[in-house]
């Protein structure tokens, strides 16, 4: 993924993001599929944008159980929201699903701004609490979610959420994630969603499911 695409660095020229990651000391890391990023517990000191591959933001708990908050896909940032708090410690993991490259930005450059002030620097700044104000969205999403009193109205909601323009939710997580970031296991999971085609209310491929009655499906969590 080039740099140009990512939001991060959206309405800054080639140059002034050269400029920025030599003065930042930014860098690029690659991490083997299942390995950590950062676990909970750790020190943040950096924001992270993933250059490839695909990033699992999830909490570890002692019983074994994993529940996942949401995925990140190549260009968007992780490990955002200790930025400008006063968390000192992470209270969740990211765990690389695939293969992954990220740049790694020290945090100290979004503190201090040089004596000129440049406006690259203000952008990048700015471009980082709209990245901020969208995840936030994605916890706030996942919370609706996991509210609900059935695992049919999970899904339902994370249908209507999800499906594009023709009623088609195109798959980027396996059926064992699937299962985390709902909140359940993955055979009931995977028994609901056969209850719901047999029903009509849907028609499930391989990465994809097609919503065939988007108004039952709407009332579920009417």
């Amino acid at each position: 993924m080039e740099l140009a695409s990512s939001k991060l660095f959206q309405m800054i020229t080639e140059k002034e993001r050269e400029r920025i990651l030599k003065c930042s000391r930014s860098g690029q890391r690659e991490y083997p599929g299942g390995t950590y990023i950062f676990e909970q517990g750790g020190t943040p000191s950096r924001l992270f944008l993933l250059l490839k591959g695909q990033v699992q933001i999830c909490k570890d708990f002692t019983s074994g159980k994993r529940d996942v908050l949401y995925l990140v896909e190549a260009g968007n940032v992780f490990g955002e929201i200790f930025l400008f708090g006063d968390k000192k410690r992470y209270w969740y993991d990211a765990v690389a699903v695939t293969d992954v490259t990220v740049l790694e930005m020290p945090w100290d450059f979004f503190y201090h701004f040089c004596s000129n002030a440049c406006d690259h620097h203000k952008q990048l700044t700015q471009n980082m609490l709209e990245i901020m104000s969208e995840n936030n969205f994605k916890i706030t999403r996942k919370l609706h979610i996991v509210s609900t009193s059935s695992l049919r109205e999970r899904i339902a909601i994370w249908l209507i959420d999800s499906m594009n323009e023709e009623a088609v939710v195109e798959l980027h997580m396996n059926r064992e994630q699937l299962a985390d970031f709902l909140g359940v296991a993955r055979p009931s999971l995977s028994r609901e969603l056969m209850r719901m085609q047999k029903d009509g209310l849907i028609e499930v491929e391989r990465r994809t499911i097609r919503v065939c009655d988007k108004a039952a499906v709407e009332m579920l969590y009417g």
